[in-house]
């Protein structure tokens, strides 16, 4: 095929290309090699992620999402949100929506520009605190959640002026480190009051710090209130954006859980074999 429609998206400046493959558009490519291509900065149109609609026979469609380095991933918070608008601009769903990911069904709502999306339920048991483990010569304290893809928690005083070549090193040395079979995402947060958290992240397969994470958001938000240092609703402020995160923790799931934040368009048009070759 000549050339793909696309649109490119991004939730809080985490940034996405987003294709319709509901007639299998994608079939012929080497996905991931593809995915490596497009999603590189400066010699392609660049992007955080790459994310495709497909048929669904248990919800309204299927998010396919890939990470940058060609992965696929289970799901993004983020990208959650800005397929959702997609799919309502595209006319594949109405303002209310369900789709399937690697990780459950999840829901989602147009709200104005905002797109509110609901978490399947986390079990508390998949929520593990006051962890300690040396990493790299160097004894930390974490917390660490299942919430849609795996996530650490750090808190640091520092966090808005942390050095972005610490958080790159830090967040790489506990990423590929042996007690996370599959890896992890890691959150670096500073609590600013009981409903305001500044939270920088090191995204799993972008191997780099996005300027936004949604699940990390989310997964922060939780764990933060379940050490009391928080209350529900929690805004999460990103590189980018904030996000509003609530939820109802019960005693052994944390139900009713919504992230609700901006997906904006930013362009569209066609993806040419010069983006991939």
């Amino acid at each position: 095929m000549g050339k793909i429609p696309f649109m490119k998206m991004n939730g809080c400046g985490n940034d996405f290309i987003v294709v319709d493959n509901r007639q299998g558009i994608m079939n012929e490519y080497d996905l991931p090699e593809f995915i490596r291509r497009v999603c590189a900065r400066r010699v392609s149109v660049g992007a955080d992620g790459f994310m495709m609609i497909e048929e669904s026979d248990k919800a309204d469609f299927k998010m396919r999402y890939f990470n940058a380095d060609g992965s696929e991933g289970e799901m993004c918070g983020n990208g959650a949100r800005c397929i959702s608008r997609f799919a309502y601009i595209q006319g594949v769903a109405e303002n209310e929506m369900t789709f399937e990911t690697l990780a459950g069904i999840y829901e989602a709502k147009i709200v104005g520009k905002n797109v509110r999306l609901k978490f399947p339920p986390v079990r508390i048991r998949d929520i593990h605190l006051h962890q300690t483990h040396e990493f790299d010569g160097k004894t930390l304290d974490y917390h660490y959640a299942l919430v849609g893809v795996p996530h650490v928690v750090i808190y640091r005083d520092d966090v808005d002026a942390m050095d972005y070549k610490e958080l790159l090193t830090l967040g790489r040395k506990i990423r590929y480190a042996d007690i996370f079979p599959v890896g992890t995402n890691v959150n670096f947060l500073k609590i600013v009051d009981e409903n305001n958290i500044i939270v920088r992240t090191y995204e799993r397969g972008v191997e780099d710090e996005t300027f936004a994470c949604g699940t990390g958001s989310t997964t922060s938000a939780i764990i933060s209130s379940l050490l009391g240092k928080t209350k529900v609703p929690v805004k999460m402020h990103t590189r980018a954006g904030v996000l509003k995160i609530l939820f109802d923790t019960k005693d052994d799931v944390i139900d009713d859980l919504y992230m609700e934040g901006n997906a904006k368009v930013v362009a569209e048009g066609y993806l040419l074999p010069d983006a991939w070759r």
